[in-house]
């Protein structure tokens, strides 16, 4: 069985996600459509709209077959390092190919540009070292590093675009294995990612679907995105717990006003003095938004201050992030159909790697970090909101499977 995978967050699934396993599928004549999903927190740092479970099962009835859960420390990182474990779980998973969606380019474009970036590493690494304290944010820095290295060479399409950017984040990564996935670009229709505004195209943005559906709660508005989304979404977002940072603004206040400056730097990517301005814009500040609007600067941008209270919120510490750099991989099964489990009987007979299908006590050391994470999540939606791992099985879609000829 050939097997197409992609890394996603949906959040929430929407037409647009259909239409891309669809295609993926088509474009490598995949048996199985394989999903790398995050889990009850996002790349950007924020807590999903809704519970990795209600988002795996609308996956599997729209074109997933399996999907599994990223780690939170794989998840709620910046572009680079949310590839990477992405990409990682995606080879675990045995995947032959693996597809995203991109604004414009082919897949060797990508290809192309990334084995060229990885030729020149050292050389973007001594320009950008020089850029270190001009007050830039990271990415910033980088981007201008790497500009100054392609422009003699040129690009075919820009790669200043946040999906470009993600894709060729992943194709550097999957290059990096001894047998990289064959890579299929999916061509993005209708509104950009973080278009917030777009409801007038074929297909609209997560964003826009996502503001829409916390401005508008369950009781209105529903008619105005149900042409933008499955049935199952749209059921979901009138039924279940809409979940954001206001729903956690008081734990992660608490947080910040109950640790010392001194416990605040030993928390994964607290640095350079950002403990000082954390601290001192909690305690009168009513709202998150309002929060991060203080205490923002030109070099502490929206989604890494984030990112930062997640770690915060969730207590992840520095030692806990190297050590998830350090242990094996295991893989966290959150649904399948049956042609995924006709996948899954062949996976597990030529793989050493852990397949988790149900937590149990005490077998749970590898998963701490996710069993804390999804019980503060759930905080956020109580008294609704079901315990997210103890009680839960993977989710079992039982389909016809699809004709193999």
């Amino acid at each position: 069985m050939k097997a197409c995978g992609v890394i996603a967050e949906y959040n929430p699934f929407h037409n647009g996600h259909r239409y891309q396993l669809s295609e993926a599928r088509r474009m490598t004549q995949s048996d199985v459509m394989v999903v790398a999903m995050s889990g009850n927190f996002v790349q950007r740092g924020a807590p999903a709209l809704l519970d990795k479970w209600t988002r795996a099962e609308i996956a599997l009835r729209n074109g997933a077959d399996i999907v599994v859960e990223m780690p939170v420390l794989g998840s709620v990182q910046a572009a680079d390092l949310f590839a990477s474990a992405g990409i990682r779980l995606l080879q675990a998973m045995q995947c032959d190919a693996f597809a995203f969606g991109a604004e414009e380019g082919i897949a060797e474009d990508f290809i192309s540009h990334s084995r060229f970036l990885r030729e020149h590493e050292s050389e973007i690494d001594r320009i950008f070292q020089t850029y270190r304290n001009d007050g830039r944010t990271y990415a910033a820095q980088l981007e201008t590093a790497i500009a100054e290295v392609l422009r003699p060479q040129g690009s075919a399409i820009s790669f200043s675009t946040p999906n470009n950017q993600l894709g060729l984040a992943y194709v550097k990564e999957n290059e990096r294995f001894p047998e990289p996935m064959e890579t299929a670009i999916v061509l993005r229709r209708g509104a950009g990612h973080n278009d917030s505004d777009a409801f007038e195209q074929e297909f609209a943005s997560g964003t826009a679907i996502r503001e829409w559906s916390l401005r508008h709660g369950k009781e209105t508005g529903r008619k105005d995105i149900g042409r933008f989304v499955p049935q199952e979404t749209l059921e979901a977002l009138e039924r279940r717990p809409l979940l954001d940072w206001d729903n956690y603004w008081g734990m992660l206040q608490y947080q910040l006003l109950l640790l010392s400056h001194t416990e605040l730097q030993n928390i994964y990517q607290v640095e350079e003095g950002i403990e000082y301005r954390l601290k001192k814009e909690a305690e009168d500040t009513a709202d998150f938004t309002a929060f991060i609007r203080r205490v923002k600067t030109k070099r502490w941008t929206w989604a890494r201050l984030q990112r930062v209270c997640t770690y915060i919120l969730l207590g992840i510490t520095r030692g806990e992030a190297n050590s998830f750099q350090e242990k094996a991989d295991s893989i966290r099964l959150l649904g399948f159909t049956e042609e995924g489990r006709r996948y899954l009987n062949i996976l597990k007979k030529n793989t050493e790697t852990p397949i988790v299908t149900k937590l149990r006590e005490p077998h749970t050391s590898d998963l701490q970090l996710e069993i804390r994470s999804d019980r503060i999540y759930r905080l956020g939606g109580l008294p609704v909101l079901e315990e997210q791992n103890f009680t839960r099985s993977p989710i079992y879609i039982r389909n016809e499977p699809r004709n193999q000829s």
